[in-house]
């Protein structure tokens, strides 16, 4: 973590109470904690985390700017560089480890930044709800392990979108896809990789 967050130019030039490091730990916890606010999830990082400087008085706000600070790049290349096949070849089906890629869509916060970046439903004069985004993953079946995910925006296809995630296919993998996901050239880009498709 702390190799990512110093190639990322994340690292602080001067000590901080929410330092980048903490500030990981933070955003993880956030996803662990939902319906908790900043507040209790700092609460409960830090009494997990005892060794760390105290904090009576951080701002309210000081969550926000650190996560600001840190920025969506480190969080994605941190998940990257972590993110493998945890199956053993035991759990393969017939000798292939099992993939599979599906797509979703996630409302997203009603921003400016999110409305602009992922798109509305309904029409340009008119839209509708929260922007959306489309997330599609591979993963590893017998683990449930997510090896990668992309994002898009809602109009995108999730065939197009998925492009980035041919990289996880190769020989010995079984790939489960719904129609969505396949179309004749990935089909025969990942036959000539040795891959089997269902």
């Amino acid at each position: 973590m702390d190799r990512v967050v110093a190639e990322a130019g994340c690292a602080e030039k001067r000590r901080r109470v929410l330092s980048a490091r903490f500030t990981v730990y933070f955003v993880l916890a956030l996803c662990l904690f939902p319906q908790a606010d900043y507040l209790e999830v700092l609460r409960l990082v830090k009494a997990g985390e005892p060794t760390l400087r105290p904090w009576a008085g951080v701002n309210k706000s000081s969550p926000t700017r650190a996560r600001q600070r840190l920025g969506w790049p480190v969080m994605r290349e941190l998940f990257r560089v972590v993110a493998r096949p945890l199956g053993c070849r035991t759990e393969h089906f017939r000798g292939l480890r099992v993939l599979a890629l599906d797509g979703m869509l996630l409302a997203v916060p009603d921003s400016p930044g999110n409305r602009e970046t992922f798109g509305k439903s309904g029409s340009q004069r008119s839209p509708m709800g929260y922007p959306q985004a489309r997330v599609v993953a591979v993963s590893e079946r017998s683990s449930h392990a997510v090896l990668d995910a992309v994002i898009g925006g809602w109009k995108d296809s999730e065939r197009i979108v998925s492009d980035e995630l041919e990289a996880h296919i190769g020989a010995e993998t079984l790939v489960l896809a719904d129609r969505g996901l396949w179309g004749p050239a990935r089909w025969h880009r990942f036959r000539d990789r040795g891959a089997h498709l269902l």
